[in-house]
């Protein structure tokens, strides 16, 4: 069992950890593309718990308002791998896990590379992520994301 000193080192350790994240949390409205057709988006991003876990929400519509896109990521840092993980839930009870890689603007999904290559880019009030597929040369989903 662990003691209450290790469980408060850890909680501590977790929060410092999901940090480079925390800066998305907030709500979002977005612009872009996604498989060529012109999108909005939304995202609400929120801490959970204690604020070590983070959730991000996206919904894209298209024009005339139909679903395009929507999922569900859940961020946490984990201790044991001293890195941050991604576990992506979407359409037709699909999901993804993959270990997140903060750069010195932004961060990236690393998935391998027989998997979608995500990339973020976060530059204070605004963030943008690209969606490149495996034998793509361009991104399938570009979208742009400023404060709303």
């Amino acid at each position: 069992m662990m003691s209450e000193d290790s469980w408060n080192k850890q909680g501590q350790r977790a929060l410092a950890g999901i940090a480079p994240l925390s800066q998305l949390v907030g709500e979002w409205t977005g612009v872009g593309l996604c498989h060529d057709v012109a999108v909005n988006g939304q995202m609400s991003v929120t801490p959970l718990l204690d604020g070590s876990w983070i959730q991000a929400q996206e919904h894209l519509v298209d024009g005339a308002g139909a679903v395009v896109h929507t999922d569900l990521c859940l961020y946490r840092f984990d201790g044991e791998q001293d890195t941050i993980v991604a576990l992506q839930l979407f359409e037709h009870g699909s999901q993804m896990s993959c270990t997140v890689e903060v750069l010195a603007d932004g961060f990236r999904w690393i998935t391998g590379p027989g998997a979608p290559q995500l990339r973020f880019v976060c530059t204070g009030e605004c963030f943008s992520y690209s969606v490149t597929l495996p034998q793509e040369d361009a991104p399938v989903v570009q979208m742009t994301y400023k404060r709303a």
